[in-house]
């Protein structure tokens, strides 16, 4: 056997991106990265907890901001609805520009420049479709998803447990920013609430610091192909069929963030125990990122049957919490979803990359989550009409658990594709401790 046949071979074994040794096919820190031994992996997972925490954080406590709004300006469910449902779709619908741009120049000059959003100013109800809409929204994207993407690169054999840790971040943000925000726009008013909260932003700053750049030694072929948005991701069958289930969930997304404390409060509920729901699913959500996360790195935890699982429990729980009479009972509904949530958040970036490879994960991670925003923005407005119409949240919270359980049908037919062989370049990325599920479902045609 050759020096080189050596060297090849030992390219397949396990490794993470900082091992001291380097691998020609594997990704690799510059050399101005430092620590290289394995443990600045976890820093760049710190940091994307903050980030999550400040975006995703704020984004899960649209329900009580939705409350805020409606008490401020008096203007109707349906209308106010609008206000944090395009904050969220901006989020997502400028992925795949964060995502071109996080391959292209690197995650932590496009996240810096995020730490300085503008807050809005105190106006009328109509401007904040543009002011914390677009504009929040936009940086929220531009801060959030380099950040996913740098995180797919760092990780290999522990990518579920280290997006699990990261994604406890949006829980544990939806866990303070809920009760913050309450208490400040009932002390100072929703405009000055804003500006406190554009304020927070600029931690993110020391975030993007530990972004350092990730090399990716495959070729000139590849390094070529990612100053372009990489459009061949849609041919493949899988990955197709994956952004169809989370484009379908995306339309009912929204609506329990968002809905829940109205919901409760029509239920009877006080307005300070209805606002402490969103506490509630925050915890679930990091108990259930954490949790599936550790386990989903485990072979018989397959990823592609435990999401769609989740999501059909969040169906079957949704329609269910109508017949809720007590404040107990929703509670449970509210904690028992934020669970399920931090699941099916956690392996949404993991699940893109054992469908694509590692290769064009930012390319498929952008373009899913540009995609996923346009059903997602029509969800809580759609809810606020459906209410306005029949005073009563009970026949959307039945379509949401109808549309949500149809996505986990969908999400499901991918465990019946077959598989093909790996090209070699992506096999070798790849540790042979992935799971028995991500090995089977790695690249699809």
């Amino acid at each position: 056997m050759t020096k080189r046949d050596n060297h090849e071979d030992m390219s397949t074994q396990p490794s993470d991106v900082e091992e001291s040794q380097p691998r020609p096919e594997a990704a690799q820190l510059n050399e101005d990265e430092s620590p290289s031994d394995g443990r600045w992996r976890w820093v760049v997972c710190l940091g994307v907890f903050v980030v999550n925490f400040l975006t995703v954080g704020q984004q899960n406590s649209a329900g009580v901001v939705y409350d805020a709004l409606m008490e401020e300006y008096s203007t109707p469910r349906g209308e106010t609805a609008w206000v944090a449902s395009l904050a969220s779709s901006m989020m997502y619908l400028f992925a795949a520009v964060g995502t071109y741009l996080a391959e292209r120049y690197g995650s932590r000059i496009v996240v810096i420049p995020q730490a300085s959003s503008p807050a809005p100013l105190r106006q009328r109800f109509k401007p904040l479709y543009l002011t914390y809409g677009v504009v929040w929204g936009l940086g929220a994207s531009l801060g959030l998803f380099p950040s996913i993407v740098i995180l797919t690169k760092y990780f290999r054999r522990r990518l579920a447990l280290a997006s699990g840790i990261a994604l406890a971040g949006a829980a544990s943000g939806g866990l303070v920013y809920g009760p913050i925000i309450e208490m400040l726009s009932s002390k100072f008013g929703i405009s000055t609430t804003f500006r406190i909260l554009a304020g927070l932003q600029s931690l993110m700053l020391l975030s993007a610091l530990a972004f350092g750049p990730v090399t990716m030694v495959t070729g000139t072929n590849q390094q070529q192909s990612n100053r372009r948005f990489d459009l061949s991701i849609f041919n493949n069958k899988a990955y197709i069929i994956w952004v169809v289930g989370q484009c379908t969930f995306m339309v009912v997304f929204l609506v329990p963030f968002v809905h829940l404390v109205c919901f409760a409060e029509d239920k009877g509920v006080s307005k300070t125990d209805a606002s402490l729901l969103t506490g509630f699913m925050s915890i679930g959500g990091v108990l259930g990122s954490l949790l599936f996360g550790a386990l989903c790195d485990y072979p018989r935890f397959n990823r592609l049957k435990v999401c769609p699982a989740a999501v059909l429990f969040i169906g079957i729980s949704t329609s269910a919490v109508t017949v809720a009479t007590r404040y107990e009972w929703i509670s449970v509904y509210a904690f028992a979803f934020g669970v399920f949530d931090g699941c099916y958040e956690m392996l949404l970036p993991v699940i893109t990359r054992d469908l694509v490879g590692v290769h064009q994960v930012g390319h498929a991670i952008g373009a899913l989550y540009c995609l996923m925003a346009f059903p997602k923005t029509i969800g809580p407005p759609m809810v606020g009409w459906i209410f306005d119409a029949s005073k009563c949240y009970s026949i959307s919270f039945y379509v949401t658990g109808g549309v949500a359980m149809l996505a986990a049908v969908i999400m499901f037919t991918l465990n019946w594709i077959k598989p093909v062989n790996l090209v070699e370049d992506r096999e070798r990325l790849l540790p042979s401790e992935e799971t028995e599920g991500s090995r089977k479902t790695l690249l699809y045609t």
